[in-house]
């Protein structure tokens, strides 16, 4: 949900991707098919799998619209995304991004496993590749994402290209949780509604992909923990503990209310753990962050 840190993501460490793509075999295969529209794409196969996402919207994306959903079929298993994606020097490239918690829902985390001698893990095709199979090995087309956003909601037509990208954009900056707290009452057992909202267009079509709001309706429990432990950890409250006992450790005021909220309270570690950015939100409507 945060904008993911792609600082790291210079001209070497897409030279380091592209020498983990079996580039010379997705050639041969391309043009062993014979189809005069994939030329260009032969071509420029490198500067495809490197184009970031403007280049890839505004240069690559429809080039191959006239195909049919055959040829495209054929196209996709050129590229291999299936094999290239159990190969270590390939994942690698993604485990650098330290992307621990989804960032298209910051609800499940992203795992990388070992299955047998190959690494393997969920990366989310931003623009699918039975779609656009050109596309299925581009740096800036693949985002670690976890099982259930990759598999559980593909979405429709209507949200290729329209959900936000989490490498350029911000949702964090552009959508909020809250929760009801006009009349809350001081005890343990309340029932808080979340509310998930936003203004953006493209907000909206993630919260509908990705069912946002009915994923978080579900955790009013975290709502209520939350709730619970502000009655207890006020202000000065964590800064008694910090003075009295953390401080001494080397420990900051804000790791104390890490520890209490047991989450990330720094918009920067969004995508570093789960549910960072309702703990965050919600803090936010308490006045306590």
């Amino acid at each position: 949900m945060k904008q993911v840190d792609l600082s790291i993501v210079d001209s070497n460490f897409l030279d380091t991707y592209i020498d983990s793509i079996a580039i010379d075999d997705i050639k041969t295969k391309l043009r062993a098919l014979n189809l005069p529209i994939l030329g260009p794409i032969i071509r420029d196969l490198e500067r495809i799998i490197k184009a970031d996402v403007n280049t890839i919207k505004s240069s690559y994306l429809n080039l191959l619209d006239s195909l049919t959903k055959e040829e495209k079929k054929k196209v996709e298993l050129a590229f291999d995304y299936s094999e290239h994606r159990k190969q270590e020097p390939f994942m690698q490239n993604f485990q650098k991004l330290n992307i621990k918690s989804c960032p298209f829902c910051n609800n499940n985390y992203v795992y990388y496993f070992q299955d047998g001698k190959n690494t393997i893990a969920t990366l989310e095709h931003y623009y699918p590749k039975s779609k656009y199979p050109h596309l299925s090995l581009s740096f800036y087309n693949l985002i670690p994402s976890c099982y259930v956003c990759n598999t559980k909601f593909k979405g429709s037509e209507k949200h290729v290209g329209n959900v936000i990208h989490p490498y350029i954009e911000d949702f964090n900056q552009k959508a909020s949780f809250s929760v009801d707290i006009d009349s809350l009452p001081a005890k343990k057992d309340i029932q808080l509604n979340i509310y998930l909202k936003s203004d953006d267009p493209r907000c909206k079509q993630s919260i509908d992909r990705f069912k946002l709001d009915k994923i978080y309706a579900e955790h009013s429990d975290i709502a209520t923990e939350i709730w619970n432990k502000v009655q207890i950890y006020n202000e000065d409250r964590i800064r008694e503990l910090y003075d009295s006992f953390y401080k001494q450790l080397g420990y900051s005021e804000e790791d104390v209310k890490n520890f209490v909220f047991c989450n990330y309270l720094n918009q920067k570690d969004i995508n570093k753990r789960n549910h960072a950015k309702l703990t965050q939100d919600i803090l936010k409507q308490f006045e306590l962050i």
